[in-house]
């Protein structure tokens, strides 16, 4: 089994969108404003795995929420709300068949400082080839299988920025999380005390219950929660992204590969000849 293309595919992730955010979210995927280079010529070959069903990506998360009865912080500070990017470098796609073109311009900084920039060469559906419409399939199997299909807002492939890629955003959902158990008298309430903050002024604090060594005590609460701190706990904490990188890296490469002039994608326990 030879795998089509030895470079890396990236899988990129951004975590900390909150509700304030949004809006602008939503004008990026809905009308192509924001800071990319968009092509309007080539923006009718997008793809919407999810698309955007309400008014604005604001009202659709609210909606979502609403529906499913999630419970979450209401708080300028929540963060509601994330973001991933599939895709490679233009090496990588150009395996799959796809043709490139010079756009005019020059990359301002990095390593390719000074030389042209090249962008996807589509003037029609046949212009996009097989190979590449199921890697990104696969790219979508693997978020729905990490996030849930329930729990993905929107999820597009741009074939009219400089590289082709899939965006997609996502709820960090869970269905249990860790809280602090606080004292209660015989009724049931909740037992506070008085606490003196730096001004002097005293405050009703809720008393947390701990354990023989004085450690708080914590429970596990099951239900459906937006909660991102623990949705990222659970795969792993500060060495998920690495993880994940490598999972996905796996998961490109044993679905897609190529054997002899055949190429061949494996689609939920299907195998997929391109010839």
């Amino acid at each position: 089994m030879d795998n089509i293309y030895d470079g890396k595919q990236v899988l990129r992730f951004a975590t900390k969108y909150k509700a304030k955010d949004l809006f602008n979210i939503g004008q990026e995927l809905t009308k192509r404003k924001g800071t990319g280079n968009y092509d309007s010529k080539r923006t009718e070959f997008n793809v919407n795995y999810v698309p955007m069903k309400e008014r604005n990506l604001y009202q659709q998360v609210k909606k979502i929420l609403k529906e499913r009865d999630i419970e979450y912080l209401k708080k300028d500070s929540t963060n509601i709300l994330n973001g991933v990017v599939f895709t490679s470098g233009n090496e990588f796609f150009q395996s799959l068949g796809m043709k490139f073109k010079d756009s005019g311009r020059t990359y301002k900084t990095g390593n390719k400082k000074g030389q042209s920039v090249f962008v996807p060469d589509i003037n029609s559906k046949e212009d996009i080839p097989l190979e590449v419409t199921y890697y990104f399939d696969s790219c979508m199997e693997f978020l729905i299988d990490l996030v849930g299909k329930e729990n993905i807002v929107m999820a597009q492939v741009h074939y009219d920025e400089d590289t082709p890629h899939l965006q997609a955003y996502f709820l960090p959902i869970v269905n249990e999380v860790k809280r602090k158990v606080y004292k209660k008298d015989n009724e049931g309430n909740t037992i506070k005390e008085e606490v003196k903050d730096n001004n002097g002024n005293v405050k009703l604090i809720p008393i947390l219950q701990r354990d023989n060594n004085g450690k708080i005590i914590y429970e596990n609460i099951k239900g459906k929660f937006l909660n991102n701190d623990q949705f990222w706990k659970d795969l792993g904490g500060k060495n998920s992204f690495a993880k994940l990188q490598d999972k996905f890296n796996v998961n490109v490469n044993t679905k897609m590969y190529k054997k002899g002039n055949l190429f061949m994608y494996k689609k939920r326990n299907e195998i997929v000849h391109l010839i």
